[in-house]
Formats: structure tokens, sequence, C-alpha cells
């Protein structure tokens, strides 16, 4: 970037760039180029949060490994998995949604588990968990963040006893325990993991989360790339 005329300042995790033409990412602001440890989009959206509350254009950097699970990121639709009819389908992260007496929320259910956005005219959406297409629970967008969504809101939920078993619960009480998160799944249960809404992990400076670039080196030289 310094062939561009930009002045780099290092630090531990990123490099800022500042004092160079504005015209690479069309947005006049400072840029932080950040290497990629993976396409992870919690990994993404993390770096994309840090550089935007900054005040900073994100510039990720990929290799030849992680450079088209990133592009499937931040390509349209932005930090979304998908979009259909206007309603928003989301990736999972690895965070389990802890619910507001201390449990965590699962399913008893072996398909497949998808979040997306049921549209409604209410300012926060309602999010819909489906397995294998059949809805399991709805939580309002605003729900997810602590304290988090209330017990009723999952058929099923699970705590770890003091003796470290795993208890599972219903609406009538304990359903089962195991010793283990393995033998918990053998019996039909498993964890849900969260879904990743964009607006919760960037409430700031969305114009520059936006205007992220994507960097990768091919033969020794730079290629960027818009992703809007």
């Amino acid at each position: 970037m310094q062939d561009r005329g930009f002045t780099l300042e290092a630090s531990e995790y990123a490099t800022t760039a500042r004092n160079g033409p504005a015209g690479l990412a069309g947005v006049d602001a400072p840029l932080e180029v950040v290497h990629l440890a993976d396409g992870n989009p919690l990994t993404v959206v993390s770096a994309i949060a840090n550089a935007a509350n900054e005040g900073r254009v994100p510039v990720l950097v990929t290799d030849q490994w992680s450079r088209e699970a990133v592009t499937e990121v931040v390509t349209a639709p932005f930090l979304l998995a998908g979009e259909r009819d206007g309603a928003r389908r989301f990736y999972a992260l690895e965070d389990r949604i802890r619910l507001t007496d201390g449990s965590f929320a699962c399913v008893g259910h072996r398909g497949e588990l998808t979040w997306h956005e049921v549209v409604t005219d209410s300012d926060q959406p309602e999010l819909l968990l489906e397995a294998s297409g059949e809805p399991v629970a709805a939580v309002d967008s605003d729900e997810l963040a602590c304290p988090g969504p209330e017990p009723r809101a999952f058929q099923y939920r699970y705590a770890r006893d003091d003796d470290g078993r795993l208890s599972v619960f219903g609406n009538e009480g304990t359903v089962g325990r195991y010793p283990s998160f393995d033998a918990m799944r053998t019996a039909g249960f498993r964890p849900v993991s969260a879904p990743l809404v964009p607006e919760h992990h960037v409430p700031r400076n969305g114009r520059l989360a936006r205007a992220t670039l994507l960097a990768s080196v091919d033969r020794g030289s730079v290629e960027y790339r818009h992703c809007r």
C-alpha cells in the first residue's frame, strides 16, 4: 500500500493505512489491513466490526485456502447466508444461546438447523429457527442480546449439574441426564447455535463496514476487490 501513497502504522493485530487516495475504498477514511486466520463467518465479521468501530475501512487479506470462504461471507448479501423475498438467512455461530435462567437452548431434532428472518411491521424482526424446514423456535431479534430469551422460547434447554452431568429440560421438567455432549446428542438433543445477525455485530459505522475491501496476493502482486 505504500506504493499507492499510504502511510502505514503497524500494531499487534492489524496495520492502519492513512493519507492515501480515497478512491481505493470509495470512502474518505483510513484503512485497516487485517490478515485473516480463516474464513469462518465470525472471524470475518469480527475483523470488519473492529475496523469500522475505530472509524476505518476494513481491508481483509486472505490466502488461497480462505479466499473463497471469505468472499462468500462479504459479497452480496453482505454478512448473510442468503436472502429470499426480503427475508434474510443467517450464518450459525459457534456461540450457544444462553437463556434468562442460566440454561442453554437445545433442540430434540436431528435435522439441519437454519436461522432466518420473518419480516414483520416491528422494528425488531422475528427470527425463526427451523430443523429441516420444520419451525422449532422463534425469538425477537433483540432477545438474543443479554440477558437472552426466556426459557419458554425453546422446547428444550440444558444445563450442567454440580456433578458435571448435563440435564435436559422440557416444559414438564427434566427429560434426561447425560455424562457428556456426545451422550446428549446420541439421545437426540443438541445445543442451538446463535445466528450471526449483522447489526448485532456491526452496530456502528455501517457505511465503513460495507466499504470492505478484499485483498489477495497472486504471484507477488496484490489485487483489491470491492465487496459491494
